[in-house]
């Protein structure tokens, strides 16, 4: 994939990987547009990388979403890339009926909202030349971890509607890519953490943001880190394929 020239929406692009995401692709001389719900981090971002744009979106809710891609193509007309990165996570303990939902809902957030992303864009995006959808997912999508079962749960579901996009989209200027992080050193569940007392919190986002970018530039449609791709492919990916071949 070419990375140069582009002009790229990254959600959730004020910190952590989508902000790694944002410096990478400004570095390759592309024009990138970050969105996110707090004007200040949003703020920070712009400070640190001149010449980015921001726009303020709560993509958890609807009305934002639409609003965020009527923005978008009004302004930035030359959009050919689309980076589904907002993402959150929570600890829940279903035996307590406890599922926090105070900062917005992972299912809302983590699934519906990219979901919902790729149709608003998708008809601007087959008119372009050459473009991409990016979904950014988790290694916990393949080994779920028991404390974050909805975010688990969201980012299995973000996989199998990836891999389906990309059969649906085969033959169109639209390349579907997805990006399956490690865990990574960022403020996502930060009290989850906290609490379980976790010394290690990942690898950096300096680190593992030029294997997401190298992928990108080899045309990879799935990027993993490390021996990720090895542990997370095995008899469900092969069946995955399978599947993928049926046509109704």
């Amino acid at each position: 994939m070419e990375l140069a020239g582009r002009t790229v929406l990254i959600t959730g692009g004020s910190s952590g990987i989508g902000l790694g995401l944002a410096e990478a692709f400004v570095r390759e001389g592309s024009r990138v547009i970050i969105c996110g719900r707090d004007p200040g981090n949003l703020g920070k971002a712009v400070s640190r990388l001149p010449g980015l744009a921001s726009i303020v979106c709560d993509v958890g809710m609807d009305a934002e979403r639409r609003r965020l891609a009527d923005q978008v193509l009004r302004r930035f007309p030359d959009l050919d890339i689309l980076v589904n990165n907002a993402g959150i996570q929570y600890d829940v303990d279903l035996k307590l009926g406890h599922c926090p939902a105070d900062d917005g809902d992972e299912i809302e957030i983590n699934l519906r909202a990219p979901i919902e992303l790729v149709r608003l864009f998708l008809p601007h995006l087959l008119g372009r030349p050459e473009s991409a959808v990016i979904n950014v997912g988790s290694g916990l999508a393949f080994m779920p971890m028991p404390a974050t079962a909805i975010y688990n749960a969201t980012k299995a579901a973000l996989h199998t509607f990836t891999l389906a996009l990309r059969r649906q989209l085969e033959g169109t200027p639209v390349r579907v890519v997805e990006v399956v992080p490690p865990m990574v050193d960022t403020g996502l569940n930060k009290v989850g953490r906290d609490r379980a007392g976790m010394t290690f919190r990942g690898i950096s986002v300096a680190e593992y943001i030029p294997t997401v970018i190298e992928g990108l530039r080899r045309g990879e449609e799935t990027i993993f880190y490390g021996e990720g791709e090895d542990v997370m492919s095995s008899p469900r990916r092969e069946t995955e394929m399978k599947l993928l071949t049926l046509r109704r």
